[in-house]
């Protein structure tokens, strides 16, 4: 028999639910969700409300944006934009360096197509269809912008915003400057032909390696013009490649990383030129990736340094007496190319005799220490100075032998005062003091008294000078063949007086003379071949470079192991000139 007081009857208060209270919940469940929801309509927009609210936001974000468009102006190209290098070359137009800003801007049909596909490729390949700015690469900037990590505001920038970010605003990551940069980029590509957007942003964009622009990027990059690369895609979008991220990929020489980043880059360049019809796919497969050349950060190292210095230190003194010379700091705002006498094959021929008459100098012995050998080469027609040696290299020692040093001449004043002494014959109104100093050959001793043979003191560049008028008219040494700005030339040297004076003494065709001074510390020898005078000395300084020694016990050039006295010196200085007058 069952206990029925121990389960609960049906629709009792017991320990389960009873019939009537599911159906209760049931019932009223439906009508409590309804209220909610009616609750909350009255809360919410209609659907034609929120629509209407978007078409006008819609039509005030474009009349926005058209009364900015309307409202804001092109502004004057930034200061930077527009400096651009002075290019200093030798005597035959090839560069010696630049000085300024590293940019040098070449027309539109001075850069190869190929180098425009290039970049185009690697930049902005819808650049000749888009009208300005890309929409699909603004909405990808402001997604990763809103999305990313609060770095820099991205970009997303078209060729044509690039070029006004560079030429007209600033590198500013801020969203007015972005906002500034989509309007003008707006009002220029419909102001101004694609090509010359191109043309500009080609001669602004950097390219690492301290150069802005493509000329600049092509000779600092593979030491040539860009107009050279014509007939190579390899090298065209090397640089193209570049622009991208031009401080890390300038590493690639000495980071790997960096190197095959590059290489990618490269390889997505050249791809997108056979994607456009730019590159025949077969060309491409036979394409190497180049190497570009060995980087010098500074462009004053060697001798191009002491090139520079004389030509702008003659500029300014040139300067001083007429005003429409370019100086030194009309050089330095660019725009300015300086075309100097020196030639290249001289200067050549000038290192290697150098290299000749400084041989078996032993570092270990004090004697053969710190030894200098100053070079001057003048062309004896125009006085134009044809080459130097200044010393071991302008970041190592800036004072320049050649053009600087001023040391007696010893016996070589016998000489000159020879000459001098016929030509004062021919002219009362002289003296012989004023000829000397129109020539800055001075008296070394400047005790009062007239300068005697052995008195005489100047520089490698005078000596040659002077030398180089023995017979003949003397011709005042320089060092710029002629300065020229925006292809027209501003400053030309000019051009020497025939000399129609006869002369009682000549100088052979050879001549060839050397002097060692009475205290022994300087050595020199002189060579005049009818066209070119050469004036070589050698001195030596004291380890603290304060003053001059002698030059006894210098090794000698010959086969004796026995240091002589100073006629090793005035031997090598012979040398030196000997070489010079057979390379002509």
């Amino acid at each position: 028999m069952s206990d029925d007081s121990t389960s609960p009857a049906a629709g009792s208060d017991g320990g389960g639910p009873g019939a009537d209270d599911v159906p209760t919940t049931t019932r009223t469940s439906g009508p409590r969700r309804r209220a909610v929801l009616r609750a909350v309509r009255r809360f919410l927009p209609s659907p034609k409300l929120v629509a209407g609210v978007v078409l006008l936001v819609v039509v005030l974000a474009g009349a926005a944006f058209a009364i900015a468009l309307s409202v804001v102006e092109i502004p004057a190209p930034n200061d930077f934009a527009t400096r651009e290098a002075t290019i200093f070359t030798w005597s035959d137009g090839s560069r010696v360096t630049h000085v300024g800003v590293n940019r040098q801007p070449v027309e539109f049909d001075q850069i190869p197509r190929v180098v425009r596909e290039a970049v185009l490729a690697a930049e902005d390949r819808s650049f000749y269809r888009d009208p300005g700015v890309s929409v699909t690469g603004l909405l990808r900037a402001v997604k990763n912008n809103l999305t990313g990590d609060g770095g820099n505001l991205q970009g997303g920038s078209t060729i044509t915003q690039q070029y006004v970010k560079n030429y007209y605003l600033t590198q500013e990551q801020t969203f007015s400057r972005k906002a500034e940069e989509i309007l003008v980029s707006i009002k220029i590509a419909d102001r101004t032909p694609k090509d010359t957007i191109l043309r500009d942003y080609l001669n602004t964009a950097f390219f690492a390696r301290g150069t802005y622009g493509i000329e600049a990027a092509a000779r600092a990059y593979f030491g040539v013009p860009v107009a050279s690369l014509a007939d190579d895609p390899a090298r065209a979008a090397y640089l193209a490649a570049v622009i991208a991220a031009p401080y890390y990929y300038a590493t690639a020489p000495s980071d790997p990383e960096a190197a095959t980043a590059l290489r990618e880059r490269w390889d997505y360049v050249l791809d997108g030129m056979v994607q456009e019809g730019w590159l025949d796919a077969r060309q491409r497969a036979g394409t190497a990736f180049p190497e570009p050349v060995r980087y010098e950060p500074n462009e004053l190292s060697g001798v191009n340094g002491y090139a520079v210095d004389a030509a702008t230190q003659y500029l300014n003194g040139l300067h001083e007496r007429n005003p429409e010379v370019p100086d030194a700091a009309m050089l330095a705002r660019g725009g300015y190319t300086v075309v100097t006498t020196y030639r290249p094959d001289r200067m050549a021929a000038v290192d290697r005799a150098v290299a000749e008459g400084l041989a078996n100098l032993d570092p270990a012995r004090p004697e053969d220490r710190d030894v200098h050998l100053a070079v001057a080469s003048v062309d004896v027609a125009t006085g134009a100075i044809v080459g130097f040696r200044g010393g071991p290299g302008y970041l190592e020692q800036s004072f320049n032998d050649a053009f600087q040093a001023n040391g007696p001449i010893g016996s070589l004043g016998d000489t000159l005062l020879k000459f001098q002494l016929a030509a004062l014959r021919r002219d009362d109104t002289s003296s012989l003091a004023e000829s000397l100093e129109d020539k800055r050959i001075f008296d070394a001793r400047d005790d009062g008294r007239p300068p005697g043979p052995g008195d005489l003191a100047t520089t490698p560049m005078r000596a040659a000078a002077a030398f180089a008028s023995l017979g003949t008219a003397y011709r005042e040494p320089h060092h710029v063949a002629e300065v020229r700005k925006d292809g027209r030339v501003v400053w030309r040297a000019p051009v020497p007086e025939d000399d129609p004076a006869p002369h009682e003494v000549t100088v052979a065709r050879g001549f060839l003379d050397s002097a060692v001074d009475d205290g022994g510390r300087w050595a020199w020898t002189v060579g005049n071949d009818g066209t070119t005078a050469t004036a070589v000395a050698m001195f030596a300084t004291e380890a603290d470079g304060k003053q001059n020694r002698r030059l006894d016990g210098m090794s000698p050039l010959g086969a004796s192991d026995r240091p002589a006295a100073v006629g090793p010196a005035r031997i090598r200085t012979g040398l030196v000139v000997k070489l010079l007058m057979a390379a002509g």
